[in-house]
């Protein structure tokens, strides 16, 4: 079985750079660390970086997640090959865009991109966020998948990936503590659906909806408070048509042993215990569902 050590980043592809950039900073709140014409890449907390906007098709997406050592790499390669999954080790150009000393990339069975890369760099200053939106750290990014059982199934045997509930045949996988740092949600079509970055507290969720708000951005789900993971949130519409999150508390899993994953019915009280309503294709539930 091959270890995830944590959720790195988010790369995503736009193909207008400077209101990317505007977006990140000025509504997210994370802070710019390097832009040239091809790329900007932003902070959030100890991790040199955990959004990178780079110009090209908004369909170019990739998630990276972090392997301890080359062998470990190694050993995922050829594990993933095993499946009829080919993984491909990186360039000299694309290690250094990602500041790693190794990386391999692949495909899910939906057609996600992820990349497995080795000894990540780390800041040694503190992250200085562009404005004081409470954010301290990228929790989570949540996938649309096509092939549901078979994705869950690679991040449960292959990878160290556990499932903490399921709603509907929506799966939220753990690789630490976390309740989940990846959730597949079923759709008709692969990509990233949003990203999640955890904030201090209620009040900066509620700060942030009326800041959003002022801001004339779309919210698309909550506030409200997921029964899965316990977390509050805020979903929003970001550039590229993605969507980001805020999220505050939430459960810890510290002994997998006794934690007993569990089956919501995929209806809108089991996405929102306060009952928020949702724009969001993959949240929708017929009327007779409630």
């Amino acid at each position: 079985m091959i270890e995830i050590e944590q959720l790195r980043y988010v790369r995503l592809g736009t193909r207008n750079l400077p209101a990317a950039v505007d977006f990140a900073q000025r509504i997210l709140g994370l802070q710019l660390i390097e832009r040239n014409d091809e790329q900007a890449t932003f902070r959030s907390d100890f991790r040199d970086h955990t959004l990178v906007y780079e110009v090209g098709d908004p369909m170019q997406q990739s998630v990276g997640l972090e392997v301890r050592t080359q062998a470990t790499l190694d050993r995922a390669i050829a594990a993933l090959a095993a499946t009829g999954i080919t993984a491909t080790a990186a360039h000299a150009q694309a290690l250094a865009r990602r500041k790693a000393r190794a990386m391999a990339s692949f495909r899910d069975h939906s057609g996600n991109t992820f990349e497995l890369v080795v000894r990540p760099q780390t800041s040694g200053w503190r992250y200085f966020p562009s404005r004081d939106a409470g954010v301290t750290g990228l929790a989570a990014v949540a996938l649309r998948t096509t092939a549901n059982e078979a994705d869950e199934a690679l991040w449960t045997t292959l990878f160290n990936g556990q499932v903490s509930d399921w709603v509907g045949d929506a799966a939220f996988i753990r690789f630490d503590d976390a309740h989940h740092r990846l959730a597949l949600h079923p759709s008709s079509r692969a990509g990233v659906l949003a990203i999640e970055y955890a904030v201090e507290g209620m009040n900066q969720i509620m700060q942030a909806m009326y800041f959003l708000q002022s801001a004339q951005v779309k919210i698309v789900h909550g506030p409200g408070r997921r029964p899965t993971s316990d977390q509050m949130f805020l979903t929003f519409a970001g550039p590229d048509d993605m969507l980001f999150s805020y999220v505050a508390e939430g459960v810890r899993i510290a002994d997998d042993g006794a934690h007993r994953p569990r089956q919501f019915a995929r209806k809108r009280l089991s996405f929102c215990a306060w009952g928020s309503e949702s724009t969001i294709p993959e949240f929708e539930v017929s009327e007779d569902s409630d």
